[in-house]
């Protein structure tokens, strides 16, 4: 394998794994946003579980009309990381585009 190949390799787990920390803090998200469901014991483990995951850019949390609240914090880092993931599939790209040169 390549070093180039291999470089795209690794590019490729690293997006993966942003698109992945994203989703759980998109699950996080809808949970906390539905109160009820973060006051059952499924709801409070997935939001203690994904307490490291969001930056804490002390954003404020709004009530929501289901009994939640809106973390804001969590929905920022979610847009760090799947703009962080579109940046490295540029990189990724334009990579690819210099093999068949």
């Amino acid at each position: 394998m390549s070093g180039r190949r291999a470089g795209d390799l690794a590019i490729t787990f690293v997006m993966n794994v942003l698109l992945v920390l994203a989703f759980v803090l998109l699950l996080r998200l809808v949970v906390e946003f539905f109160g009820t469901i973060a006051a059952h014991d499924v709801g409070g483990v997935l939001v203690r579980l994904t307490d490291p995951l969001h930056v804490p850019f002390g954003l404020t949390a709004p009530r929501t009309p289901y009994g939640g609240v809106f973390d804001s914090d969590a929905a920022v880092t979610i847009l760090l990381l799947v703009g962080i993931e579109w940046m490295l599939s540029l990189v990724r790209a334009s990579r690819q585009r210099g093999y068949s040169q």
